[in-house]
């Protein structure tokens, strides 16, 4: 038995896991590493002073990303820190910072349930025939069983639909998904999406001459929904597969804007898969490359730029690394202001950006400040104003003002009832609040957490 495991079987390091006194484990941890705080934050990245203030609790952990990096780095078990066991590396984009949600209460109350994400993307429900715009998924029934299962389709197991594809139909189909996305209606659309993965691929493979770019740009679009919805249920090791896929056909397609978009997704899934360095690359070469092709001369070419740096200030946010964050989202506000709201990306966007950055750096002051600057109607979808609750009720919970945060995630189930329904996020900040509401002070709570499926 190794020595990380003879250390975290100790009485002390399993109360303070048990209590989420992650402090304690560091320093545990670093006691039996026999390294001293000079030489463990050499290992981290934090000075002698922060990792004692860590470890005294002055400091709080809160960020998944930075418990799965010190969970690697000090080889401490995962579920300690209150961390989903995965299969292989995983980094979470938009963990909660939630420093009380156990890895067993998670698990007992259904906080990120594979099965229910598997659900939505039709395991059980996306039985899909010719399933384009306007039509109904066909019942699976021998011998005429189609695919049962988006991973059907990423794993080359879809059959090639009958007749040929009509680009006109299938592009109404496309943007009808996208719709779908924005609405945050995911049931319905995972049930029609691997059809439609499988008509955007065959549409492309009989595409010839000039129609071949245009059906590679139709199937590019399709692989970004794909990628979009599979990152929102954490299906990180299928994005990968929908992230190389669209590369492939980004290229075929020959547009600057679609070859941008392409790289924000691609970074996006690195970095949800710890390649962190790797994404920002990415994100930042895409963005000098965009410029570098086209200029910036129209609308959509600034918005994809601004799109890139945002994402690019996400990430480094995510790395801990403020001030370059902070720099790139006064890049892309300089952006939002260059575009339109019609391009799909604004000052207002950057805004919802701040939030998210301010949060993940552990600023959740900051991060409850700009979101009541920012008015939830400003925000162009669903999709979007979802994307605001969830930061502005996690930032509240950071700050523990817990009634407050729970009433923002009552508002985020009426915006978009999926998006509580089937997101991790959601799921394991009721859990959360549950923990913290031992004296069952917040009225509705357990009902509501019964309701989205995490509580007995």
């Amino acid at each position: 038995m190794g020595v990380e495991r003879r250390w975290s079987e100790l009485p002390e390091a399993r109360q303070a896991a048990a209590i989420g006194d992650f402090g304690t484990l560091l320093r545990v941890a670093r006691t039996a590493a026999r390294l001293t705080l000079i030489e463990a934050g050499q290992r981290c990245g934090y000075s002698a002073a922060t990792l004692s203030r860590i470890e005294r609790g002055r400091q709080r952990l809160t960020d998944v990303t930075v418990l799965r990096r010190l969970s690697a780095i000090f080889d401490i078990p995962p579920d300690l820190f209150g961390l989903m066991e995965i299969d292989g590396p995983a980094y979470h984009q938009s963990g909660p910072p939630i420093d009380r949600v156990r890895g067993e209460a998670t698990r007992r109350e259904g906080g990120d349930d594979p099965v229910r994400r598997r659900d939505v993307l039709g395991g059980l429900a996306g039985l899909v025939g010719s399933a384009l715009a306007g039509s109904p998924p066909a019942r699976a029934t021998p011998p005429r069983r189609v695919v049962t299962s988006l991973e059907d389709v990423l794993l080359d197991g879809c059959p090639t639909p009958a007749g040929p594809v009509d680009p006109s139909r299938l592009r109404t189909a496309l943007a009808s998904a996208w719709s779908d996305f924005r609405a945050c209606r995911y049931a319905g659309l995972s049930a029609r999406l691997p059809q439609l993965v499988a008509t955007a691929t065959a549409g492309h493979a009989a595409a010839a001459g000039n129609e071949r770019a245009m059906a590679a740009a139709t199937l590019t679009r399709t692989y970004h929904l794909t990628i979009e919805v599979l990152l929102k249920l954490h299906e990180d090791g299928m994005a990968w597969s929908a992230m190389d896929r669209a590369t492939q056909a980004a290229r075929d397609a020959d547009d600057p804007l679609l070859r941008a978009e392409s790289a924000r997704m691609s970074a996006i899934v690195l970095r949800r898969t710890r390649h962190v360095e790797r994404a920002q690359q990415t994100l930042i070469g895409a963005a000098q490359a965009l410029d570098e092709s086209t200029g910036l001369t129209s609308g959509p070419q600034v918005a994809t730029y601004g799109r890139l740096l945002a994402t690019a200030a996400y990430t480094e946010a995510l790395a801990d690394r403020r001030d370059t964050a902070l720099e790139l989202l006064h890049e892309a506000g300089e952006a939002g202001r260059r575009s339109s709201a019609g391009d799909g990306f604004a000052s207002v966007d950057v805004a919802l950006y701040r939030v998210s950055v301010a949060r993940v750096l552990g600023d959740f002051g900051a991060a409850v400040q700009y979101a009541r600057a920012l008015r939830p109607d400003q925000l162009g979808s669903v999709e979007r104003r979802a994307r605001y609750w969830e930061d502005y009720a996690l930032a509240l919970h950071g700050r523990g003002a817990y009634a407050e945060s729970f009433r923002a995630l009552q508002a985020a189930e009426r915006t978009a009832p999926q998006e509580v329904r089937y997101r991790p996020w959601a799921q394991q900040l009721s859990v959360a609040l549950l923990d913290a509401d031992r004296r069952q002070t917040l009225p509705g709570l357990r009902s509501f957490a019964t309701r989205i499926g995490v509580c007995p």
